[in-house]
């Protein structure tokens, strides 16, 4: 049984109202041994969408040392309950590379999940991204991305890297022109990198929410990595309102052991920590 939700968002993140303690109190309801708070840091995300942020800050951005304080305070607080980690959501962007850096290397993170969340400095879940090409050539174009990213990680240290393919959730024609196969070549090519660099592949289960039918990444491509070798799976819900969190991870966990994982990993201090199921 999944006893650790490593993919938490809170209203330190642009795009959640929720206070972290709410998560806290959820996480004890539903019975977790541990939540890791992976709160959005996309540095250099455009300003031209509509976004709430406190002053001095931009979009998906926040107070680092604020947001560590608040975590370790409610460590404190609920240290007999449930585990609590430090984790951050960092966007991969090319040009905003020193400072991904600078994050990835803080000593008090626990966890680093790299994303990514924008193609040509545009956001997927906007219909502009899907109106500058082809619907196939989008979807093309994000996993192009994607592996440019991993190839240039440099001195960038991730964990994880979040939710491969989450970009069909806003395709128009939904899965119609996606799948493994299609985009093979670059997916594979992605996988090795991952196995090769040490990078744990999130599996992620809000691609069951609104009425997905699979988790990001795909089961074709959960198979695909641990056919090349690849067995360092991580969960998340990728929450950002409690009820979300730990939501399909008993779908999820069906899916993986079908697939022949028998254990998942989570981070304390950046180093790994295996759990059977």
């Amino acid at each position: 049984m999944i006893q650790y939700d490593s993919h938490i968002h809170t209203a330190f993140s642009t795009d959640s109202d929720t206070p972290m303690e709410d998560m806290i109190r959820q996480g004890i309801i539903n019975n977790l041994s541990g939540i890791t708070f992976t709160d959005h840091m996309d540095y250099g995300f455009p300003d031209t969408y509509e976004w709430n942020c406190p002053d001095g800050y931009s979009p998906f951005t926040f107070n680092l040392e604020q947001y560590i304080h608040y975590i370790q305070q409610f460590k404190d607080v609920y240290r007999d309950q449930i585990q609590i980690f430090c984790g951050v959501e960092i966007g991969l962007k090319e040009d905003v590379y020193e400072e991904n850096v600078s994050l990835s290397q803080h000593p008090s993170l626990d966890y680093r999940i790299g994303s990514i969340h924008l193609v040509d400095n545009m956001d997927p879940y906007y219909p502009e991204y899907w109106e500058c090409n082809d619907e196939k050539r989008s979807l093309e174009k994000y996993f192009e991305t994607t592996l440019i990213n991993i190839e240039k990680l440099g001195d960038i240290q991730i964990d994880t890297f979040g939710h491969l393919d989450y970009i069909v959730r806003y395709a128009p024609s939904g899965y119609k022109l996606y799948s493994y196969r299609a985009f093979s070549d670059l997916i594979d090519e992605i996988l090795r990198q991952l196995i090769h660099r040490e990078i744990s592949l999130e599996v992620n289960t809000s691609g069951y929410k609104n009425g997905g039918t699979m988790p990001n990444p795909s089961e074709d491509i959960l198979r695909r990595y641990k056919d090349l070798g690849g067995e360092r799976i991580s969960f998340g819900s990728d929450a950002h309102t409690p009820d979300r969190l730990s939501k399909h991870f008993t779908d999820a966990e069906k899916l993986v052991r079908e697939l022949g994982y028998r254990r998942y990993v989570t981070f304390v201090e950046g180093n790994e920590v295996w759990h059977e199921f």
